[in-house]
């Protein structure tokens, strides 16, 4: 009977590169993917973020040129920037060294990508702060400083990482607490001082689809813009509603709870939004709706672009006219 064992003949190289045949692991010596993408509003901007394949989130050299509110965003600018004496000074050595060594990654549809992990654009923040604060910048630089600080305070209750992956999409399943902490991340600690969110050609275009007079005339004649009750009850539903699926309008509607059966409340609900990213959330679902307003001659037709755009209305926003 013949010998049919077989033999298992040794493998000539070395565990890591045995390890890397069996296991999909990424090559350090090529660029990574980004797997995921999206635009971050912070500060007044938007900025477009991504999450690699190993999991780390970045900013595009380009899009942390604009966070500080350089105005050239080109990489070369925003290195000279912060090699040079002012801002250098408070720049630390390890921070120095990521910023020279910058991430390169690939962008599907698009040239290849070079950034800097999310939370170095917070470390680059809280240096210009400190240089502003030990009055090493020049004048010019000082909107720079005001920048730099919106972006820290708009940080300051919940992680970077944590807006990324909501921006991009990458987090699909939340936990309660991570969505607590996100809605943490759209309300200021202190009310703000009042200031007009909602511009009158917002009000003007709901009167069109309603077809209500767009102006009354109060007491003593003068004319004003007409803005019956039943319009904030549409704001609620529209423009705060969505920010996520309703959690940020029951958090403000309990911070800034009715007075009275008419519905009255001591402050508009905005002001509770956080500067750095609740009211950019909120101005950029404000925007949609009143482009969807204008291109409607009527409220049916207003709904039906809004539920082409964001899905259909169900029961889940019967709490909008309760509270």
């Amino acid at each position: 009977m013949a010998d049919d064992k077989k033999t298992i003949e040794s493998i000539n190289a070395g565990f890591d590169e045995v390890a890397k045949a069996m296991v999909n692991v990424p090559d350090p010596e090529q660029p990574l993917n980004a797997t995921h993408r999206g635009i971050l509003p912070i500060g007044g901007l938007q900025l477009e973020c991504y999450v690699l394949e190993d999991g780390r989130r970045v900013f595009a050299k380009r899009g942390m040129a604009r966070a500080i509110g350089l105005k050239s965003e080109g990489g070369n600018a925003f290195l000279k920037t912060l090699s040079g004496k002012k801002v250098g000074s408070e720049i630390t050595e390890a921070l120095r060294e990521k910023l020279e060594n910058p991430i390169v990654f690939n962008i599907t549809g698009a040239d290849p990508g070079h950034g800097y992990e999310a939370e170095t654009l917070v470390d680059v923040c809280k240096a210009v702060a400190r240089a502003d604060g030990k009055n090493k910048l020049l004048d010019s630089q000082k909107p720079m400083a005001n920048q730099a600080r919106a972006i820290v305070n708009a940080l300051a209750k919940v992680g970077i990482a944590a807006l990324i992956d909501e921006a991009t999409g990458y987090q699909t399943q939340r936990s309660p607490d991570a969505l607590r902490l996100l809605v943490q991340a759209y309300i200021e600690d202190e009310q703000r001082e009042w200031e007009k969110e909602f511009p009158d050609d917002f009000y003007l275009s709901l009167n069109k689809v309603y077809g209500s007079d767009p102006y009354i005339a109060r007491q003593g004649g003068a004319l004003v813009i007409n803005k019956p009750q039943h319009f904030g009850n549409f704001t609620n539903k529209y423009v705060y509603g969505p920010l996520e699926s309703g959690e940020v309008l029951k958090e403000l509607q309990r911070l800034n709870p009715k007075l009275d059966a008419k519905g009255t409340r001591k402050e508009k609900l905005h002001q509770f939004l956080s500067k750095g990213y609740g009211l950019e959330k909120l101005r950029e679902q404000r925007q949609e709706v009143l482009t969807m307003l204008k291109l409607s001659d009527d409220i049916n037709e207003f709904k039906r672009l809004y539920e082409k755009r964001f899905g259909p209305m169900d029961d889940q926003w019967s709490f909008f006219f309760s509270d």
